[in-house]
């Protein structure tokens, strides 16, 4: 495999700013805004990326955390930071002025670097990982996963040519090679820009382009295309020149659909079975080595996986890149779980949805891997308040990213008041696990009531034609925990549990796919709400924290495995 994320050109520099950096906890006294950054002392280095809470030194502080270091960039010229995620909250400086803050710290941004009269420049993030409504409205203490904080992906540098391009967008309209090319420029004016534009090192063509506020589009016939597909994931390279700049991007053709209920990649219908997959370690946190990520998708693929999500926020470009590689289709969606009433009528709550769910799409955008876009996982759409909010997000979803399909992750079931709103029914689902505590044969649930649920489906006609993916089931089991009994936390109550999950999806042809709770265990809540959650940890991975294989690993490993994909 060889392929480079953001290739550098002589048109555009572009430095990676990923290496030690100096590092200060500030502590839990004051806010960002009473930070006086002349007065911070460094006592310390730390590795970007990272999560500072995941090193013993800081496990478990909350407050902000002081990172800095130094660039050049040629005198008078506008640079750019990328950050791929920092935060949850962070704000960000440069020779000691603010550039701007973000939130939340899973989706890309990028801030623009005034140009000075010195080369050597001094980068200051300050970043805050406390529970603060008003300053981090998207994120949530009663979140099932650990919220660490820190720069825990990478950063870069870019120098900008004069009239460069922002962004570059591919969208595949047909299996017949038909495409999309959508440029942003900088400069947001009305103009005609000359474009040199060729795919996979052919001789490229020159064509006009008609900007108005800096962005225009063309639409042009790839000769001889090469479909995408998880069987054969080809990749197509398009470069694209300017007078002043030049971009490179890889691109997929495939056209993904729902209809009579069915997924169809390429008119022809897929069945998903993947799991869901948490970015989680407990020595890294979130901020995964190149080397634990590949490790990760060679055990999907080992699992017979061709089909992942990415719970519950925006994924690392560095996963999507192998998944596109690879050929493992993707769920993301943007990072919610569980807001009731209160938070989905709340106009700021709102906005920062609207806005983190716009950066999703941005960053991922040219990955044929995404086949899904979704947001809100368990949030409570069984409230008629919060209606303006679902449609909302829908609508964002369709008009920036129209050859993606729409979801979102349910536990409201037939309570539901948004299902139409979507192309896919997805419901998290733990039948023989949650709420089954006077039943002598937990097991037992299971069946009946996937079966209850597509029987209500089928009987809306609001709904006919809409796959219905399970995107979470699973029970929790202990590494290394055998009984006699097989009760719950053993290993062998949580393999029979996805054995009868696994074969009833493989055989019921109303069930369009499973994303199976969960790829590997994950650190979770640390107070009383761990009573529930042994050792602090999601146990539900069939894999433990450290990819240690349980029982129920060879069981949907030997399930899916034996699944005839079309």
């Amino acid at each position: 495999m060889s392929f480079k994320l953001y290739p550098d050109f002589p048109e555009r520099k572009m430095v990676e700013l990923d290496g030690c950096w100096e590092f200060s906890f500030l502590g839990n006294q004051q806010s960002i805004a009473e930070v006086d950054l002349r007065k911070i002392v460094y006592r310390d280095f730390l590795p970007v990326p990272s999560a500072f809470d995941a090193y013993p030194a800081y496990a478990g502080l909350r407050g902000i955390a002081a990172c800095r270091t130094s660039f050049e960039l040629s005198p008078g010229t506008t640079g750019e930071l990328e950050f791929f995620a920092a935060g949850p909250f962070c704000t960000v400086f440069v020779d000691g002025q603010k550039l701007g803050s973000h939130h939340p710290g899973f989706t890309r941004f990028t801030m623009l670097v005034p140009p000075a009269s010195h080369a050597q420049r001094e980068l200051t993030v300050l970043v805050d990982n406390r529970f603060d409504r008003c300053q981090s409205p998207l994120v949530d203490r009663a979140f099932d996963f650990y919220n660490y904080g820190g720069i825990t992906r990478s950063v870069r540098l870019w120098q900008l040519p004069s009239q460069a391009v922002q962004w570059c967008r591919i969208t595949p309209l047909d299996c017949a090679g038909t495409l999309e090319i959508e440029l942003q420029m900088y400069e947001k004016s009305d103009a005609e820009l000359t474009i040199e534009l060729s795919f996979d090192q052919k001789p490229p063509e020159a064509m006009l382009v008609k900007l108005k506020a800096g962005r225009g589009k063309i639409t042009l016939k790839l000769s001889h295309p090469k479909l995408w597909s998880p069987a054969s994931p080809h990749l197509h390279i398009a470069s694209l020149r300017t007078a002043h700049d030049r971009l490179e991007v890889r691109f997929g053709v495939r056209k993904v659909e729902a209809k009579d209920g069915k997924i169809l990649l390429n008119g022809e219908p897929v069945k998903l079975l993947g799991v869901c997959r948490h970015e989680a370690h407990p020595q890294f946190g979130p901020a995964l080595p190149f080397q634990q990520i590949v490790q990760d998708l060679q055990l999907l693929r080992d699992l017979g996986c061709n089909f992942v999500r990415g719970s519950h926020y925006p994924q690392d470009p560095r996963f999507l890149e192998l998944c596109d590689e690879m050929g493992i289709l993707v769920f993301e969606e943007n990072l919610g779980w569980g807001q009731n009433q209160d938070y989905l009528t709340d106009p700021e709550f709102i906005r920062l949805q609207l806005e983190s769910t716009r950066e999703m799409i941005d960053a991922s955008y040219n990955h044929p891997c995404v086949i899904i876009r979704g947001f809100l996982n368990e949030a409570d759409s069984s409230v008629e308040a919060a209606r303006p909010c679902y449609q909302a997000l829908v609508d964002l979803i369709r008009r920036e990213d129209p050859g993606r399909c729409v979801a979102y992750a349910s536990n409201r079931y037939q309570l539901d008041r948004f299902l139409t709103m979507v192309d896919i029914v997805c419901f998290n689902l733990y039948p023989g696990w949650y709420g089954s505590m006077e039943n002598d044969d937990p097991l037992s649930e299971i069946l009946p009531r996937i079966q209850a649920e597509l029987a209500w489906l089928a009987a809306q006609p609001e709904l006919k034609g809409k796959p219905f993916v399970i995107s979470e089931i699973g029970a929790g089991a202990v590494y290394g925990w055998h009984d006699a009994l097989n009760g719950f936390w053993t290993e062998e109550y949580q393999s029979d549990f996805l054995r009868i999950a696994c074969n009833e999806v493989i055989s019921n042809p109303a069930i369009a796919g499973v994303a199976l709770w969960q790829f590997c265990d994950c650190r979770t809540y640390q107070g009383c709400r761990a009573l529930g959650r042994p050792r602090a940890f999601n146990n539900k991975g069939l894999l433990d924290e450290y990819r240690r294989p349980k029982l129920a690993y060879n069981t949907v490993k030997t399930i899916f495995g034996g699944y005839k994909h079309k």
